[in-house]
């Protein structure tokens, strides 16, 4: 059942005003013996919404199976509700009527395919988006999807069938995960005009450049102003152009493990003053002269506590195996050496008659005559 005491409708005294309604799968949970409101359905949980109060800020709807249909048009007319969860239920599209003053919607764990702008610009007070583990496809997201929301600061579209970053994302967004998804390529202007986006999520896709997703070299287009974390592990990176972090001062947290990198350009990390976290495992990293700047740098960074994983020396070849990860660069501040230099020439040899002379070939013109 839910926290909040209310009456249902019908009964003697019908809806008091609530803060927050909660319906999530209330019925039928225990098994039989429990006890169900007339015409609920059972122990499935809801297959629709019942009727609400008018004055509900909250509404607590997940865990039952609820479909499109299920979603009635006087769910549209609740201005006073702002936070609405429906995650795991069994809608294939967004509710196409919600209510104005929406701030927050949990639609997780659904089988959601698209996104419209009609439904979405019902909401224009939309802050935080949660669409993890649907089924939302890039042609099925419509280039103005979020035209009319441009107050949406968070956006999760994990785990969907998303092979390109949507088009046309709102310009208040501050945090977006579209890991786990088939991303293999990024439009050159797909984070154009996001000032204030501070997290970017892409692992698991199939970026060669970005985590987890499918590109062949970080997209050239990254947000830099205020991007705090950028994890790009898990793709098929193979190459990183210089200057791809350039001006990203505000940079605390990057993230390049588990790709196909052999090396880094100098001079990549000039900019990131504010990192504290770098993760490097997993990459068969050719730890030659080429790398040498970078044991340099990772010197400097020690005393400011810096934190990297990964990074061994494997002998001046290509691993083919993944290195253990690095301690703490402060205790470990060699932990990129250069191959040992080649061994000295052997020394001249000493010239006949010499003390220790042993015989040998002695070059024309040296030692004397036939005499001597």
């Amino acid at each position: 059942g839910g926290a909040y005491h209310a009456q249902m409708p019908g009964s003697p005294g019908g809806w008091r005003v609530l803060v927050g309604v909660s319906l999530s799968y209330i019925w039928g949970r225990g098994g039989g013996g429990s006890t169900q409101t007339p015409g609920s359905p059972g122990r499935g949980g809801l297959g629709g919404i019942p009727g609400l109060p008018a004055g509900a800020t909250t509404l607590f709807l997940q865990n039952n199976r609820i479909g499109d249909a299920g979603i009635p048009a006087r769910l549209g007319h609740l201005s006073a509700l702002k936070v609405l969860y429906l995650y795991a239920n069994a809608l294939e599209q967004l509710p196409a009527y919600l209510p104005p003053a929406l701030r927050e919607l949990h639609l997780q764990e659904n089988n959601v395919r698209g996104l419209c702008r009609r439904a979405l610009a019902r909401a224009p007070l939309l802050e935080r988006l949660h669409l993890d583990d649907n089924s939302v496809s890039a042609a099925g997201i419509e280039e103005d999807a979020f035209a009319e929301n441009r107050r949406l600061r968070l956006l999760f579209l994990s785990r969907n069938h998303l092979s390109s970053v949507p088009p046309g994302l709102p310009p208040a967004l501050e945090e977006l995960r579209l890991d786990d998804n088939r991303i293999h390529t990024i439009p050159l202007r797909a984070f154009e005009g996001l000032p204030a986006l501070r997290r970017l999520v892409l692992d698991g896709n199939l970026l060669l450049s970005l985590g987890r997703n499918a590109l062949a070299a970080p997209p050239a287009n990254l947000p830099r102003a205020r991007l705090r974390r950028l994890s790009l592990a898990a793709n098929a990176i193979s190459h990183v152009p210089a200057g791809t972090l350039a001006r990203m001062r505000s940079l605390e947290r990057l993230d390049l493990s588990d790709n196909n990198l052999t090396t880094l350009p100098r001079g990549l990390f000039d900019d990131l003053g504010s990192l504290s976290h770098l993760g490097l495992r997993n990459n068969p990293w050719f730890c030659g002269c080429n790398l040498a700047w970078l044991r340099d740098w990772l010197r400097r960074r020690a005393p400011q506590g810096l934190e990297v994983k990964g990074l061994l020396y494997w002998g001046g070849a290509a691993a083919k195996t993944p290195a253990a990860p690095l301690r703490r660069v402060a205790s470990a501040p060699s932990s990129l050496p250069l191959p040992p230099p080649p061994p000295p020439p052997p020394p001249p040899l000493p010239p006949p008659g010499a003390r220790g002379y042993r015989g040998g070939r002695v070059p024309h013109g040296v030692g004397g005559g036939a005499g001597s």
